[in-house]
This record gives structure tokens, sequence and C-alpha cells, in this order.
């Protein structure tokens, strides 16, 4: 009876001891891995930026593949969130809380019957592309939590590791972006000086584009346009695109005297996608060679005038018509006065 009590005695000053030094254990865990992934911040952030995404590189979804998950909330952005329950990975949520392009995205998890963490991806440039470095952190309550603390690094960074690796395996084998075009096109979008119709080269641009016509009339060619680009840019997001240039739009037929415009609204994009050869939108690259270019200073409706140069100055200069002509709309309607809109006006030739 003696050994055994001094046994207890014992165990409990033990008890006692840990107890003292969980006062002085951090009261916060953090777990970091990081990797280098050949791609642009862009591409990652956008990649890492949709919800959707997570289970294609997830260490836990390659561990627990028959667990069920559901996604709810934006696709991408604040407010995305996945939920899952599985026999391996038990109950959990992840919820995008702050995006901040292309640099960070921070998310909120709650795991079934704990307080909730956090988790973080942050991209910096790299000179092999891009550095990610996802974090973990969480509060420590209470003594077995801190001490659970001390063996967080082994717990979540090899998972880590794992799923970084994953995530570049994946990346890296995205489609490559479009070579960047080093003409006209593709041009900064800054104020520039109008000059007269003079001519210019241009290269292919990637863009995506649906065909429309409207009625010769302002009010309804701008609802014609903005019905196009507003399909345009939700087919961005689904197909992850990046703008890649100002607007375009190409004229297909139609005339004033014929009373409609017929076009083909167009944005460009950072990379060729594959498209159903009967979907309303599709992919192709512009015209590539010699056009006469105008820019015009002023309202829409009123570039019948600078039309007419660009005619006169083909006609004079004994010019051919190579195709079809377009706009490009440099300024920002929403945040420009009518008198400084900037439109560039091509007109191909051979």
């Amino acid at each position: 009876m003696a050994i055994l009590r001094r046994l207890l005695i014992s165990l409990a000053i033990f008890i006692g001891l840990l107890f003292v030094i969980s006062f002085f254990l951090p009261k916060t865990a953090q777990v970091e891995r990081s990797i280098v992934i050949n791609s642009s911040q862009e591409t990652l952030f956008n990649y890492l930026n949709t919800t959707k995404n997570f289970n294609q590189w997830s260490p836990w979804f390659e561990m627990d593949p028959s667990a069920t998950y559901e996604f709810s909330g934006p696709e991408v952005g604040v407010g995305g969130a996945l939920t899952w329950d599985g026999e391996k990975t038990g109950k959990g949520t992840q919820e995008v809380i702050e995006s901040n392009p292309y640099s960070d995205i921070k998310l909120k998890l709650v795991f079934d019957g704990q307080p909730p963490a956090t988790a973080s991806y942050h991209l910096e440039s790299a000179a092999k592309g891009t550095k990610i470095t996802w974090r973990f952190h969480t509060g420590l309550n209470g003594p077995i939590e801190k001490y659970l603390g001390l063996m967080m690094d082994s717990f979540v960074g090899d998972m880590y590791a794992k799923g970084l690796n994953n995530l570049k395996a994946k990346v890296e084998a995205l489609p490559e972006p479009v070579a960047a075009v080093k003409e006209e096109v593709m041009e900064v979008v800054t104020p520039e000086i109008p000059k007269g119709p003079h001519i210019v080269t241009v290269e292919p641009n990637a863009i995506i584009y649906m065909a429309n016509r409207s009625e010769m009339d302002g009010d309804k060619i701008s609802q014609a346009l903005a019905e196009s680009y507003g399909k345009l840019v939700a087919f961005m997001a689904e197909k992850q695109l990046n703008f890649a240039g100002a607007p375009l739009a190409i004229t297909t037929g139609g005339s004033p005297e014929e009373g409609f415009w017929a076009f083909e609204a167009a944005l460009p994009v950072d990379y060729a996608v594959e498209v159903d050869e009967g979907s309303e939108i599709q992919f192709k690259r512009t015209y590539a060679g010699k056009a006469v270019k105008l820019v015009h200073i002023g309202p829409y409706m009123e570039m019948t005038e600078s039309y007419k140069q660009l005619a006169q100055y083909v006609a004079e200069n004994n010019l051919l018509p190579n195709g079809n002509m377009w706009e490009q709309y440099i300024s920002d309607p929403a945040n420009t006065a009518e008198e400084e809109l900037i439109t560039r006006l091509y007109f191909p030739i051979q």
C-alpha cells in the first residue's frame, strides 16, 4: 500500500508539473509549407480562388474519396464554401473570407467539435514562377490543446507538403497562356493623342466572341453590346480566363442605309479555350497584318465622320480592303464623359 501511495503521489506531482508548464506553452500554433510553381501569380491565384478546384489537389480528398462534399456560395472569391463529412476526414467546413488579387487568400476552417481555425495562401513572384506559402493557424485553449500544439507541425505539415506537390502538378499541367501580343491590338490602355488615319501592323489577339445584331439606334446598340459582354464575362469566370486587352466589336454586316449593324462582340483573353462547335460563345484569333488606324474621341454615335475619314484615306491611297473592320473601346463609359471616350477604329488592308 505504501508503494502504491508513493506512485499516486508521484503521478499527482507529475500531472501538476505538466499543468504548471502548460501556462508557459504557446497559446497558438502555426504550420506552413512553401513551394515554387511554374505559373504566373494571376493563373495560380485564379485557380486557388475557385472553391470547386480544391478537391482536385487536396490531400484529404485523396485520403478519403468516399466522403461527401457540398459546395455553396459563389464559385469564385469570398463566400465560396466547401463542407465535408467522411469517415477519415470527419466533418468540417472551409470558407473563403478574404481574397486579395493576386497575392493572398484567407479561409475560415471549422472542424466538428473544435474551435475555428484559419488557413491562407500567400503568393509572391519567384525566379521560376510563383512561390506559394500555405499556412494553418489555430488558437490553443487549455493544457491538452497546448501540448497537442507542440505536435501540430507533424500532424499537418506532411499533408500540406503533399497538397502543394499535388497543386504544382495540377497547375503546371494547365494550358499555356496565349503569347502576349506585341503590336496595336494589345497596346497598354493609356491616353493617346488623336491623329489622322495611318497604317499600322497588328498582331493576332486571342479572343472569345459572340455574334449579335442591332437596329441603328444608339440605345439598342448599347443594349445589344451590354448583353453580349455580360455573357462573355460570365463565360470568362466559368473558364477562369483573364482579361488581356480592351473590348472589341468586329463589324460583320449592315450599314446606316440598311438600318442595322451586325457585329461580333469580343473580349481578349490570356488562354486559348476549347468550346463546342454549336456554342453561342466561340474562340478565335483576330486579324493579323496591315490596317489603317484612326483614334476617335467623343460619343460612340458620332463616329460616322471618323469612318468617312478612314474610307477616304483608303480610297485616296488606292488601298484594298482585307477583312472586317473593328472597334476597340479604350475608355470605360461608366467613368468617362462622352466627349472624352476613346475608341480605336481599324480598317484591315492588303
